[in-house]
Formats: structure tokens, sequence, C-alpha cells
């Protein structure tokens, strides 16, 4: 009887000892969302994910991915945004990615579809909301959402892509026609 107590203690102890040290390793799994003082090439594959969430690929075009959104906004921050714009947008970032981590424990980049989705969604929701509590105010500054939201339309329908597939492309010169027909679920013309 004293053998198998201690035969069974020994074994305890043993997957104890085995299991202690890997416990650490485990929690640093996790993700732990990055914070960014400024946006930088490194950012680009985030960027780009935002961007396909909120014009994903469809049937008759591809998304924001395809355009390669993320560089257009990478170049957008550094090239035209105004450094009040700029700090809006990297502690924007900062916020997606830790409200990511924090209800799905991974970067908004690994999420699940749906879960982007819902993420941005909210943050649609958030912006709206800012946006009206804050009319009629002299200086509104802008909601995150909005910048990276308006970043991405923009850089999507100015792209090869936007122009030439996601809308009805003439190109110029061609004759002028005053009135066009136009039917219901036709997509907009770019000229």
């Amino acid at each position: 009887m004293k053998r198998k107590v201690f035969i069974n203690r020994l074994t305890l102890g043993t997957g104890g000892a085995i299991l202690i040290p890997t416990i650490p390793l485990l929690q640093a799994c996790q993700y732990q969302p990055k914070i960014r003082t400024q946006i930088s090439e490194a950012d680009i594959s985030l960027l780009d994910e935002i961007g396909e969430t909120i014009i994903p690929t469809t049937a008759s075009s591809p998304g924001a991915k395809a355009t390669e959104i993320g560089k257009y906004m990478l170049l957008m921050y550094d090239d035209c945004m105004p450094y009040e714009e700029q700090i809006i947008f990297v502690n924007g970032l900062n916020d997606l990615d830790a409200r990511a981590a924090k209800r799905y424990s991974s970067s908004f980049k690994d999420a699940e579809s749906s879960q982007k989705l819902a993420l941005l969604e909210e943050l649609q929701s958030e912006a709206v909301a800012y946006n009206l509590e804050l009319d009629g105010a002299d200086e509104i500054p802008i909601h995150y959402f909005d910048l990276i939201k308006g970043l991405t339309l923009s850089g999507y329908f100015s792209s090869e892509i936007g122009m030439t597939q996601a809308r009805e492309y003439l190109p110029l010169p061609g004759k002028f026609e005053a009135c066009i027909s136009y039917r219901r679920g036709d997509k907009p013309w770019a000229t």
C-alpha cells in the first residue's frame, strides 16, 4: 500500500513539475496589441484587412485588398495627412487592435471575417453617435473610423480596379450624351 501511494504521489509531482513551467508559455501565446507611435510598412497588412472588411471582394469586382489599399493609406498618412489627423489615425489603429485583442484574443488581422465586420460595424455606430453629439460645434475632430473609411473609399474608387471593375468605365475622349438611361441596380459611371 505504501508503495502505491509513493508511486501515485511521484507521478502527480512529476506531472506538476512538467506543467508548471508551461503556464507562462501558454500565457505568452495570448495576443498582445502593438502600441504604435506612427504608421509604417509593417502596418500595411492590417490596413489591407481593414480595407477588405469595408469593401470586400464580390463576384463582380475585387475588394480593397486587391488595390493594395494599405499602401495607399500609408502614402496618404505620410504625405498628405495633417499632424493632428495622423495622431487620430495612429491612436485609432491602436484602439482597434486593442479591442480585437480584448474581444477575440487575436489581432484584427487574424480574427474571423464575421468578427472583423462586427467590430467595424460597432465603430461605425460609434462614429455616427460621436458626430451627432458634436453636431454644431466649431471644430469637430474627426472620428478615427471616419478617417479610415474615407481613405478606404477614396483609395479604392480612385484605383484602376475601382474605376474599371466596380464602376462602369467609359474612357475619354468619348461622345457627350446628356441623358443616359439608368436602370435600378446598374453600377455608377466613372469617367
